[in-house]
């Protein structure tokens, strides 16, 4: 087993992908490795894969997300970091924190339209830590 962090800085809300830069890391740690393990190590920052042929798609779940899990619900309790906070908690736990996803010939073996993004759910900038784990 190898395992290396990713730091990434992000810039608002919104979906980044990082196939390449999972597959650049998973390359250098990777000899005989058939699984990758990626885990994002904050409350408000989420993993998904999606498809990455048609930036419409992205559009379209950031669309969904503020209708069904607005910021400033009236309801929400926790809003210690402002009107995003709780919405950034509750779509991480709808989107996920980690992913485990194949290994061939060095590099994730996603479909043909897939891509592994790092989903920001929170405004302003901010610095999110990956932990890439191979084995």
């Amino acid at each position: 087993m190898n395992q290396q962090a990713l730091l990434i800085k992000t810039t608002g809300r919104g979906a980044i992908e990082i196939t390449q830069l999972v597959n650049d890391t998973v390359s250098q740690l990777s000899t005989d490795s058939v699984l990758c393990h990626v885990f994002v190590t904050h409350t408000s920052a989420s993993l998904m894969i999606t498809g990455n042929e048609d930036p419409d798609v992205l559009l379209d779940i950031e669309d969904y997300f503020q209708a069904h899990v607005a910021d400033a619900n009236p309801s929400y309790r926790h809003n210690n970091e402002g009107d995003f906070d709780m919405s950034g908690h509750i779509r991480t736990l709808l989107t996920g924190e980690a992913k485990t996803i194949p290994i061939q010939n060095r590099k994730l073996t996603l479909g043909k339209f897939q891509g592994l993004f790092l989903y920001e759910h929170r405004a302003g900038n901010n610095n999110r830590k990956l932990i890439i784990t191979v084995s």
